[in-house]
């Protein structure tokens, strides 16, 4: 019987990476197509804020990243395939010199370290070819390694104790040591979130509160309302590194933030800065982190139920081609192997970030001017080359941010007095 399920969870996960693969390479040709249908025109209702020159650049830049992407879909099947169908995982863990903890520890970073020299040469080209020939990278190869290493030294600091915290969890502590090891993850996840924005990201960036004479008061008054402190605003020297704006929020407690890229800020007026920074204060009013934390820690728990479910079945080992069973091997295969089987629920994900944009959104068009956010976020698609347009199905699958046209129309409805209680 064992044989038998081994047998066909392989041609279930051979089906998947295939099937996946081509799904994702087929959603980007549609996305291709779209946007060169729309490529002689702008549509009507960017018209007055979007040139036909940089809507033509934008849509170049998509191009050019999605047809770099399809190469890079055919790469990563190809990886999934020498992995683990072709056994290079298993040949890799049997060719490590080291025992007990220790051999499970240095799999999983040998593994990494193996994956992020293979793929290295596809960062290169994407930030010093692709980036570069649109004018957006600012990053010089010296900052690049550094940045680089910044991660790995990082991640060692890091992983390496967590790794042996998990594995030793997992050889001391019996049947329920998946409850023991969720718990540790999760206190550590926990920590991570609450640690990056003072310690972790200004490694990489400066980060100055967001000041301004003609600011400062608006920016008081428009953070008080919602509830928080003008302190908790900053601005990031995003400009270092490429010249693509942004805004986000991070942290929780007293490390929660609002970071604007000041390449962002150089080309909104005070009423845009306003009411993008209203639309972050409303994924922080709302309570759009916790409940993406609450999320990630179901889906974590009932990861973490599977893998003890899992641990000491050999038919699930062998079915993914790899005959040995140990912890290292299991981490390995809920990582990279099981993201096979979870793509096909990626549209809820994209779904549940785009409904609370639209909740950034209305929130953000209460307490500030709605044809602020409007002008403010063309801006924002125009500086960044982001498309207008956009496939349907291709958005659904994995725009985490409502197409430009729903967005504007959404907002349009403040300005006309038509809004309802809740979504429209």
């Amino acid at each position: 019987m064992e044989h038998l399920f081994s047998y066909y969870t392989q041609v279930i996960f051979l089906s998947f990476i295939i099937i996946n693969h081509l799904f994702e390479v087929y959603l980007s040709r549609r996305q291709v197509t779209a946007l060169e249908r729309h490529r002689t025109e702008v549509p009507q209702e960017f018209a007055s804020n979007i040139s036909l020159a940089d809507h033509q650049r934008a849509i170049a830049y998509a191009t050019a990243k999605l047809r770099l992407g399809q190469w890079k879909l055919f790469w990563e099947a190809g990886l999934l395939l020498y992995w683990f169908p072709l056994r290079g995982a298993e040949k890799l863990y049997v060719a490590l010199p080291f025992v007990d903890l220790h051999k499970e520890v240095a799999f999983l970073i040998a593994f990494t370290a193996v994956q992020m020299l293979i793929n290295l040469p596809w960062a290169i080209y994407g930030t010093f070819v692709l980036e570069e020939r649109f004018g957006f990278n600012r990053l010089t190869p010296r900052l690049f390694i550094i940045d680089r290493l910044k991660g790995l030294a990082l991640g060692a600091l890091f992983g390496i104790p967590l790794l042996y915290t998990l594995f030793y969890i997992f050889v001391t502590t019996g049947p329920w040591w998946w409850v023991v090891a969720f718990l540790v993850l999760t206190g550590f996840q926990l920590f991570l979130v609450w640690l990056y924005p003072t310690v972790i990201a200004p490694l990489f960036n400066k980060f100055t509160p967001l000041e301004g004479e003609e600011l400062k008061d608006k920016i008081e008054a428009l953070v008080q309302r919602a509830g928080f402190n003008a302190r908790e605003v900053f601005v990031m020297d995003a400009s270092r590194r490429s010249s693509h704006g942004n805004a986000y929020f991070t942290g929780f407690g007293k490390t929660k933030r609002v970071v604007f890229f000041d390449t962002l800020l150089r080309d909104l007026k005070v009423g845009e800065v306003l009411a993008i920074l209203a639309h972050e204060l409303g994924h922080m009013k709302l309570r759009h982190i916790p409940k993406s934390l609450i999320t990630s820690l179901m889906l974590s728990f009932l990861g973490f139920w599977l893998m003890g479910t899992l641990a000491q079945q050999n038919w699930f080992y062998a079915g993914h081609f790899i005959r040995a069973v140990s912890p290292g091997v299991l981490f390995l295969l809920f990582s990279q192997a099981l993201s096979v089987y979870t793509f096909w629920p990626t549209p809820l994900g994209a779904w549940i970030s785009r409904r609370r944009e639209f909740e950034a959104d209305a929130f953000a068009a209460k307490e500030a001017r709605p044809e602020d956010l409007i002008s403010g976020l063309l801006k924002l698609y125009r500086e960044n080359a982001s498309p207008v347009v956009t496939d349907r199905l291709y958005s659904h699958f994995y725009h985490s941010h409502p197409p430009a046209l729903e967005r504007i129309r959404r907002l349009e409805l403040f300005i006309k007095g038509e809004t309802r209680k809740g979504l429209p």
